[in-house]
């Protein structure tokens, strides 16, 4: 998938996808739902397998493009090294929160509240990222970026698909698919379905939905 600045737009409009789902989850899991915690780990994993090792990887070369563009720009390097920090943070709170899910997938006693508090923390702090990033950095790169820069920045960086929203869904994120389908994604699911394959797992799911 060649590089662009509607691509990382997609890459956020996804996540936000996500991120209501997991939302959800939380919602059923304090109200005494135990069916969750198997896709809600699959969904963590997800978000550190894809948006943080592989959009934020994606994102360093294209900020990296549009600092030599704009100089000494204070307010653009001060705001690039926020996002900095945050994608560490998050990263960290990823972790934590895949570790405090771990022991209810294992059948040991987990802190609910504990979990809960994790994923909230995580949820809030992904949104406030995503609308930092898009308000604040995302401007100078529309501005600063042509054509030329996409294609040299392309060239330095492996290409990518996302494996829920691209044309190959990966096996072991199929459940999150289909929840996504029925839920709060579907929309962002729908735009996403190219392929005959995901059409014919969606028009699985939807008959599944009713049996």
């Amino acid at each position: 998938m060649k590089l662009t600045l509607d691509t990382l737009y997609k890459d956020h409009d996804n996540l936000r996808s996500i991120l209501c789902l997991l939302e959800q989850l939380l919602i059923d899991i304090c109200r005494g739902s135990s069916k969750s915690y198997l896709i809600l780990q699959r969904i963590l994993i997800y978000i550190q397998d894809y948006p943080a090792r592989i959009h934020h990887t994606a994102e360093y070369a294209v900020f990296s493009a549009v600092s030599e563009n704009v100089g000494k720009n204070r307010k653009f390097h001060k705001d690039v090294n926020t996002l900095m920090k945050d994608h560490e943070e998050i990263e960290g709170i990823i972790r934590d929160a895949i570790e405090a899910v771990g022991p209810k997938l294992a059948g040991t006693h987990s802190d609910i509240t504990d979990i809960g508090l994790k994923l909230s923390t995580l949820i809030n702090r992904e949104r406030s990222h995503l609308l930092f990033e898009e308000m604040n950095i995302y401007p100078y790169v529309a501005e600063h970026l042509g054509d030329e820069d996409w294609e040299n920045i392309s060239a330095l960086i492996p290409e990518y698909e996302d494996p829920i929203f691209g044309d190959k869904i990966r096996k072991d994120y199929e459940l999150i698919f289909k929840a996504l389908w029925l839920g709060c994604g579907a929309f962002q699911v729908r735009k996403s379905c190219r392929n005959r394959n995901i059409k014919s797992l969606l028009m699985k799911t939807r008959t599944n939905q009713f049996q």
